[in-house]
């Protein structure tokens, strides 16, 4: 519900329309709003409801772990400067990858499948299966199925299969690649960074036209993308110290 409300923040929500977006009954979702707002998470706004003060609270915490776009920005540069091409980053949450900063390079022809504020099932794109991947096997299995039903509608070629033989594949190699599975003639090469506890919580990535990313050319993406993330980890670790 809190997803829901999130995704559109100044749109006021019906509750007719949480019921029809979360798939739960009306009688349901009136019991969960209640709750939500007698903790703040929700308020009542003309026309419907909308997140609450409570929620921008917790927010405001959240994005102390996770809001990992400002000092990652200079990894993304570097990848961009160096490689001419398109530098992203995804932050895992739920069962999606949400693509919170973007730098491109100089190349004159460049991706645009994934933008800022872009959300992906776990496995739908390069950076989307490296999170996937690098997830415990139960959750894997949780998360091939809830998305399920949003794959079949939306990336029809993003089988049950071509996740299990990807997941096993970027855990061999250490990263995850797409080859214009979801966009024909792009490719994208991506590999995670742990947390301060060890847990995967975002992915980089470098995204160009298949040319540019010929098989040549992967082991020297792979290591810049390995030097970043190793940066970026150093950069969590302190915060368990502390």
């Amino acid at each position: 519900m809190l997803r829901h409300l999130a995704g559109s923040p100044t749109r006021s929500w019906r509750l007719t329309d949480l019921a029809a977006a979360s798939g739960l009954h009306k009688a349901t979702v009136h019991r969960l709003l209640g709750g939500l707002m007698a903790e703040g998470l929700v308020q009542p706004i003309p026309g419907g409801y909308a997140l609450g003060p409570q929620a921008w609270l917790i927010g405001r915490a959240a994005a102390q772990r996770f809001d990992l776009s400002a000092f990652a920005l200079p990894s993304l540069r570097r990848i961009a400067d160096e490689t001419g091409d398109v530098a992203l980053l995804g932050v895992l949450a739920g069962h999606h990858t949400h693509c919170v900063a973007r730098e491109e390079g100089d190349s004159p022809i460049l991706p645009t499948s994934i933008r800022v504020g872009s959300i992906h099932p776990l496995g739908c794109g390069a950076h989307a299966l490296a999170l996937l991947a690098a997830l415990p096997d139960d959750e894997v299995n949780r998360a091939i199925q809830a998305t399920a039903p949003e794959r079949i509608g939306r990336y029809a070629p993003i089988t049950e299969t071509y996740l299990r033989t990807g997941v096993a594949e970027t855990r061999a190699q250490g990263y995850a690649i797409n080859e214009g599975v979801i966009v024909p003639g792009m490719t994208a090469i991506a590999m995670v960074a742990n947390d301060a506890w060890g847990r995967p919580i975002v992915a980089l990535s470098c995204s160009a036209v298949s040319d540019r990313l010929l098989p040549d050319k992967r082991p020297a993406i792979v290591s810049m993308l390995r030097q970043e993330v190793e940066r970026i980890e150093a950069r969590l670790r302190p915060t368990v110290d502390a």
